[in-house]
């Protein structure tokens, strides 16, 4: 599957709530076997905000207070999903936890 098949896709929780659509993708750099890095999707960002988070989730960045706080609250209702969790059999991604269970953005 291609990033940009994946990127947009409406995303549902396990009990049918509406998430938004697939806004990031994950990944992270491991070394294969003969020492060069490999990207692994370890996970995607679901959201209802069309608004980019620019870094600003993490809590180390620095930048307009301001700014800062605005993205945080545009995206407190969006959630990062493990890859493992995802079911992409259908036209909608369907979730296998309640949103309840997902992790927030603003957990550090």
């Amino acid at each position: 599957m291609r990033a940009g098949e994946l990127l947009g896709r409406r995303a549902r929780d396990a009990n049918g709530r509406d998430l938004g659509a697939i806004r990031e993708i994950r990944a992270e750099a491991v070394p294969r076997s003969d020492g060069l890095p490999e990207l692994v999707v370890r996970g995607v960002i679901v959201g209802r905000t069309r608004v980019r988070l620019f870094g600003y989730q993490r809590h180390d960045q620095r930048g307009p207070k301001a700014l800062v706080a605005l993205i945080r609250r545009l995206h407190r209702h969006s959630r990062y999903v493990e890859w493992a969790d995802l079911d992409l059999s259908g036209p909608e991604v369907r979730v296998r936890r309640p949103f309840a269970e997902l992790a927030g953005l603003d957990r550090p």
